[in-house]
């Protein structure tokens, strides 16, 4: 069955034609993802803003062209962490009707679900126990399992539009934010590591735009093919904190590569992601280009 999975999220939104046959991603026909920032002010405003549904729009009509090219038999965008916490959401609905793309709020007991089987969607169905992580813009979700089950996870609304709004206004940051930002993730994520700990988990698995945004600077360009599967050591993220620390957003386009929409929230992505292997003792990471969308196009067949 050929579907088109979207994933709205608080910093990107990601568009994936692929047929589905049996629980498998068989074939991908388009990938694409854009910077939207729909999570723009909603920590504080509690509100969708004008800019940011502006964007909004713009990127739907972009996907909307490429579905209509497509033709794939079942349609289904999926919005996290953003769309959960404003009261204008009903705005963001309509757009999706008015573009034949129906839109649904991924429901709490299916996020982990949807979340982890679609990162570990690629790797062989060995039972291995593997956490994947996802740091979005709003929230940083954690689960554990193997291809045979979820054992556990929550998601934290730590991320990384949230943290940088809160923290990093400024950047290069001043020493004193930085600490602050630094204890202020190690509390947001305490409970849930704790949680992650006793599964006793062989694997990291890291998705989302931090991890393929240091894996693409770490390989000196976007290879989807050499970003997926790519190993990310704590040594490296140390490397990229401490330049990440020292420079504008300006600087780390320039300097190192990083895209102009995640210059401004590398750092914060960064700080959560050496948290998490750090707490959870890990000395590697392994990086997967697949995340939500692949989760909601299995899920989709699933309700065919």
């Amino acid at each position: 069955m050929k579907v088109a999975a979207l994933d709205l999220g608080t910093n990107s939104f990601l568009c994936l034609i692929a047929e589905v046959e049996n629980g498998e991603i068989r074939q991908i026909f388009s990938d694409e993802v854009q910077i939207v920032r729909l999570g723009q002010e909603v920590a504080l405003n509690k509100k969708f803003h004008p800019e940011a549904l502006l964007r909004a729009k713009q990127c739907l009509q972009d996907f909307k062209r490429t579905i209509d090219l497509h033709q794939p038999e079942k349609i289904l965008a999926m919005a996290t962490s953003a769309a959960r916490d404003v009261a204008n959401s009903e705005e963001l609905f309509e757009m999706g009707r008015s573009l034949k793309i129906p839109i649904e709020i991924i429901p709490g007991e299916l996020e982990a679900q949807i979340t982890f089987q679609g990162s570990i969607s690629g790797f062989p169905k060995d039972q291995k126990r593997r956490a994947v992580i996802d740091i979005g813009g709003g929230s940083t979700e954690i689960i554990a399992g193997t291809d045979l089950q979820i054992l556990g996870g929550a998601s934290v609304d730590l991320g990384g539009v949230r943290l940088t709004e809160k923290f990093f206004q400024q950047q290069p940051p001043t020493e004193e934010k930085l600490m602050r930002a630094q204890s202020f993730v190690g509390e947001k994520l305490q409970s849930l590591l704790q949680t992650i700990r006793q599964f006793q988990v062989e694997e990291l698995v890291a998705v989302a735009g931090t991890p393929t945004e240091l894996a693409a600077a770490s390989l000196g360009g976007f290879d989807a093919q050499k970003i997926d599967g790519f190993q990310l050591t704590a040594a490296d993220l140390a490397i990229w904190l401490e330049k990440f620390e020292k420079t504008s957003p300006q600087e780390r386009v320039s300097k190192f590569g990083i895209s102009k929409g995640r210059a401004d929230i590398i750092l914060a992505g960064t700080l959560i992601l050496q948290e998490v292997i750090r707490s959870l003792q890990f000395q590697q990471l392994t990086v997967s280009t697949r995340g939500v969308r692949y989760g909601v196009a299995l899920e989709l067949e699933k309700r065919k």
